[in-house]
Formats: structure tokens, sequence, C-alpha cells
């Protein structure tokens, strides 16, 4: 476990693409009877998705806008800004140096990219706070992805699944907070949740080749029933906690029958447990952060984040929101871009 203080998350937010798919609706390609299954099965009612023209980026930047301006931040005063996506917007440059142009950040500003999906949000929360800790007064996580762009059509292992979203994160430097973390991966399950090389289709992000998202749905629920148990029960214990003590455990939104199992390894109750994946589906590392600013938390002192996925890779964070601004979600209009 690695504990990092004098770290305060200051506000969070979220936007989402204004464009609905409602999976029901999809019966016409699947069969009623096999389309219900599928809903059933993956948990997933709705989903936003993005156009060609919406890229993770330009859903970052909304969210970024959004959290500066409602934190009353001067650009100037942001150190350094952090982008966590699978889906950047182009192979290069990095991504997060475009944001800072973009945002108006200042050149001494570090800028760099973090290529995570599952657990991206916690691993960017370590990042950041690592680079407060360091000195750097303010820093800005951007956490999203566009992974609809990268589904097969007629795939039936993600293609009821996936949704799009961008998130902002604002960390700054405060005496006394602490931010608990708990990180981890095993390389050798890679090939479950993959996109191999690239090929030219028509899902390209802004004329970059994108290739289809992979993934054997057995091999990762065996790995999260695994792995996610010991890795939330044994945190816990290292803090000195229990189920009991938490008001609110946030698991990245993968599958809603894999969060019910999950709860019930770790002995928490239903209303511990925040669920945004029948609505906005699996928003890969943007759903952590999605779920917390539409769930309408009230008790958020201690609050456990637990991401897991694809790498394969894993983390879980105890952190106190109880003063942390979460927005409301805010919408791109397709037409608009």
């Amino acid at each position: 476990m690695i504990s990092i203080s004098n770290v305060s998350i200051k506000g969070i937010a979220t936007t989402i693409p204004s464009s609905k798919v409602t999976n029901s609706d999809l019966g016409a390609l699947y069969g009623e009877k096999e389309i219900t299954k599928l809903i059933s099965s993956v948990g997933v009612n709705t989903r936003r998705v993005a156009d060609t023209n919406t890229t993770s980026a330009d859903l970052c930047y909304d969210s970024a806008v959004n959290l500066i301006n409602e934190l009353e931040w001067e650009p100037e005063s942001i150190g350094a800004i952090i982008f966590v996506s699978q889906t950047g917007e182009y192979q290069l440059p990095a991504t997060a140096c475009i944001l800072q142009n973009r945002l108006g950040l200042p050149v001494s500003s570090i800028a760099y990219d973090v290529n995570l999906g599952c657990s991206g949000y916690t691993y960017g929360l370590f990042l950041a706070s690592s680079l407060v800790q360091t000195g750097i007064k303010r820093v800005l996580l951007l956490v999203g992805d566009t992974i609809s762009k990268l589904v097969k059509p007629g795939d039936r292992s993600t293609e009821l699944l996936f949704g799009d979203a961008g998130t902002a994160t604002g960390l700054e430097f405060e005496t006394g907070p602490v931010i608990h973390f708990e990180l981890g991966s095993d390389g050798s399950g890679a090939e479950h949740i993959i996109a191999r090389n690239p090929q030219p289709q028509v899902n390209s992000i802004r004329g970059l080749n994108c290739a289809f998202l992979e993934m054997n749905g057995g091999e990762v629920f065996t790995f999260t029933l695994k792995r996610v148990p010991l890795l939330v029960n044994g945190f816990l214990e290292a803090l000195e906690l229990t189920s009991k003590d938490i008001d609110s455990c946030v698991y990245h939104q993968a599958n809603h029958f894999m969060i019910k199992h999950l709860s019930k390894k770790s002995k928490f109750e239903p209303s511990q447990v925040p669920v945004s994946i029948t609505e906005f589906g699996n928003t890969s590392c943007a759903s952590i952060p999605l779920t917390l600013c539409t769930q309408n938390l009230i008790s958020r002192n201690r609050m456990l984040l637990v991401g897991f996925g694809v790498g394969l890779s894993w983390g879980a964070v105890m952190v106190d929101l109880s003063t942390t601004k979460l927005l409301p979600v805010s919408e791109i209009k397709i037409n608009e871009q």
C-alpha cells in the first residue's frame, strides 16, 4: 500500500455525447429474445456514443473547462496535465500537449499521456497525487475514452456494452488529507482484452487507423472474480477497516452482473455500491468519475474506488471526497462538432 499526504481532490466533472443508443432497439439485428438475454447479461439499457468527429479529447476538454470555471482556477496556476485514455487524438503527439495548448495552460506545465483503460482512473489519481507531492500546486487529470469507435459491429461481447465519456479531476496541495493506493498488473492476461495491429477502417479517429477491440469475456470474468475481492479485502485489512466503515465502494462499471458478485464477495450492501452502467454502459477509464458525478452520493468521507481490467491491471484508492465538488454531467451535442 502507498499513502500520499497533503493532496486534496477539489472537483470532478464529466462530459458525455448527446447521442443515446438504446440497446433494446437492436432487436432487429439480434432477434428480440436474444437482445433481451444480452441486455440482462451485461446490464446495459442505454449508452452514449460519440460520432466520428467527437474524440476523447473533446469530451475531456469540455469537462476541463467546466471544472476550471467551477473551481475558479486561473489556467496559469495549473502545473501539470495528465491525459489517461486508450483512444488518444493521434498516434503522436501526446494528446495532453494538445489539450495544454487548447486550455491555455502555461508552457511550463508538465503534460503527458497514459495508455490505460479500466484501471486508468485509479492509476491517474496516483500519478497526479505524486506530482502534487513533489511540489506542483495544482494538477489537472483528464480521463476518458471513446471505446465505441473500437467496437466491431455484430460483436456480441462488446457491441451492447461500451459507451463514451470524458472527465476532469482537479487535485491541489492541501495540508492534511491522505490518499491511500494499492495498484498492480499481470500482463500474462493481456490478450484477453486487446486491440491488435491497426487496420484502415471507417471508425478511424481523426485519421488514426484503429484496430477492433477483442475481448474474451469468460477469461475477464474469471480474472475479475479472483483478483478484485483479494484486492479490496486486503486493502481494507491493511487500512484496519471493514466494509461497514465505507460510505461507498465505486467499482469500475464493467458489467452489472459482475459488480453484484464483487459486492457480495467483499460484503458490501447494495446501498454502498453505486451503479451507472445501466444508463451509460461501460465507459472504460471514465466509469468511476462518471459514477461519482451521476449517483447523488450524500456521504463521501470514506470512498473506495476500484478499477480493474485491460492490461490486465487493477487499482484501489481510499479517499475523502466530502468536500469535493461533483459537477452535473455535461453533454456535447453531436451537431455542434
